[in-house]
This record gives structure tokens, sequence and C-alpha cells, in this order.
């Protein structure tokens, strides 16, 4: 990894995140705009930047520009299993090491465990790894939509007495079957099939779809500095037990878990995605979850407020620890 390089796509998101503080600041961006752009890039532009993803991949392999060994559609799923799995270990151990409250613990370890791998991840990967990296972000996020409306749920309803359960698991059934035939997990269903047919698609479709699905990254970028706008921050860094959870989630678990990718992943652009994703801040369905199945909403809003705003630092200086003390 080029750290000089990627502090330079970093940056250049972030700026584009202070105009979305900015907007918002001048109402520009209400809460109104938030929601319909939120709607444009779920319904519209990140499906089609996944279509464009995996259909420029196709081509670097049928062009012979991929540099070196072509990973497998299975190889990759099961990395991102594999790499969900080492989150939910650390995800416990975290939360027996803080000694959180009983009822806050679930919710912990679902913050720890589901990072913003879609929202902000996708922006940053395709920044620093171009769309061979979106590609890989694509099926890792593949693997988090799935882990969410299963295993996530299972911790954000654990300790429900029996009548909840079954609601609880009603629900997770009625949600799993909507995410199911969302925009984002039909386009890469789709992208997989096409990707594994070898079908790619017509070069002015393709093209379309670029123009469209690159308008993703600074929506992004807007709607997250927006949001930080409209966070009280006296009040938010005022915890002192989250503060103290967001350093080690931001920089000590991603510096923990690149030893493991570097030693069990031999390709060096997957390995920096993965570190990348474990860089990433607390997924906004943290807040979504825990207002839906009674959790601590505003522990979930904040965590994502802090280490959204911790992660402008920690990413940088994640990517350059790891580059500097234990190079690929």
């Amino acid at each position: 990894m080029d750290i000089s390089v990627i502090l330079e796509q970093l940056i250049r998101l972030f700026l584009v995140l202070c105009v979305g503080v900015l907007l918002a600041k001048l109402d520009i961006i209400d809460l109104h705009t938030k929601q319909k752009l939120t709607k444009l890039m779920l319904y519209v532009t990140t499906p089609l930047m996944i279509l464009d993803a995996f259909n420029d991949r196709l081509l670097m392999i049928e062009n012979g520009e991929t540099g070196g060994t072509v990973l497998g559609i299975g190889y990759l799923f099961g990395v991102s299993a594999g790499f969900y799995v080492v989150l939910i270990l650390l995800g416990v151990l975290v939360t027996l090491l803080f000694r959180f409250p009983k009822d806050k613990r679930n919710l912990y370890t679902f913050m720890t465990v589901f990072g913003n791998v879609g929202f902000m991840g996708f922006p940053v990967a395709l920044a620093v790894c171009g769309t061979e990296g979106l590609f890989y972000a694509a099926i890792l996020n593949s693997v988090f939509n799935i882990l969410i409306y299963t295993a996530g749920v299972m911790l954000m309803t654990a300790g429900n007495n029996s009548h909840e359960g079954d609601t609880a698991k009603g629900q997770q059934r009625m949600q799993l079957k909507k995410l199911l035939v969302t925009p984002g997990v039909l386009c890469c269903a789709v992208a997989v099939l096409l990707f594994s047919l070898q079908i790619r698609l017509p070069s002015l479709l393709a093209d379309t779809f670029d123009t469209l699905g690159g308008l993703t990254s600074p929506l992004a970028m807007l709607v997250v500095g927006a949001n930080l706008a409209g966070m009280p921050l006296k009040s938010t860094l005022g915890n002192l037990r989250l503060n103290l959870y967001t350093l080690v989630r931001q920089f000590v678990l991603p510096v923990l878990m690149w030893p493991v990718i570097r030693l069990c992943i031999g390709h060096e652009t997957l390995a920096s995605v993965l570190l990348l994703m474990a860089a990433m801040p607390v997924a906004n369905m943290a807040a979504l979850f825990a207002t839906e199945y009674h959790a601590d909403e505003k522990l979930a809003s904040q965590a994502i407020f802090v280490t959204t705003l911790c992660s402008l630092i920690s990413l940088p200086a994640v990517v350059w620890f790891c580059n500097t003390v234990m190079p690929f």
C-alpha cells in the first residue's frame, strides 16, 4: 500500500465530508434532502456501482490486466465469512474486557462486528484500491447483509422473553425477505451471476452505470458530513466509556487483525481492503436495529458519531502503522 496515495485519497474524501457539514449548517442539506439522497444511493447509484465494479473486474481478467492470481468468487465469500467470524470473537472479547453493563453487552458486540463497510467503505475502497478493491468490498458487503439480519438480530434479541423472542424471529424472517429483494442485493446477485458466466455488459450500458455509480462516493461523504453536523458535540463526546471503546475499536482491533490477515491472505489488494473494512466506523444500521429491538438507541447513535469522527484520524493512522511496522 502506497501510504501517500492512500492519504491523498482519504483527504479528498474528508474534504467532501467537510462540504457536507457546511451544507447542513447552511440548511442546504436538511433532513428531507438527506433522506432523498440516501434513497438515491441505496436504490440507484450504489447498485449500479457494484454492477460496474464486477464488470470492470471481468474486463481486467479478459485483458490480462489483473497483475497476478485471479481470486474465485467462492474463495472471496469464504474469506469474507472468516473475516466476520474473527470480528465476532473480538467483539465478545471487547465486551468482556470492558465489563459493560449486561443490558449493553450485545449492543457493543453488534457495533464491534458491523462496521460501515457499504456507505463509507465503498468510497474508501474505491479511492484507495480502485475498482478491484470495490469488487472485494462488494462481496464482503453481501456477507455483511446476510449476517446482520441473522446473527445481528440474534445479538439484539438475546435475553428477550419467549413472546418477544418469537416476535423478533418473525421480524427477522420478514426483514430477511425484504433484504433479498432490495436493489443492492439483487444487483449483487446479478453481478455475481454475470461474473461467474463471464458475461460482460455492453460498453454503452457499462459507461452509463459507471457515470451513475460514480456519484455514490461524493454523495455518501456529503450525507455522512450532514449527519455529523446534526450531532450535539458536548454531550456525545462526554461519554468516557464510549470514547475508550472507540479508541480500542478504531485503533487497536484493526492493528490486531492485520497480522491474521497477512498470515491468511496472500493477496495484497484483498488484504488491504480487509484492513480498511476492519477500520470502518460503526454501521448506521446499529441505530436502526437498536430502535427496532428496544436496545439503547442513544448509545448506538453516539457510537456512530464518535467512531465516524475518530475514523478521520484512525483510518490513515492504522494504514500508516500497518504499512510501516508490518508491511505486506
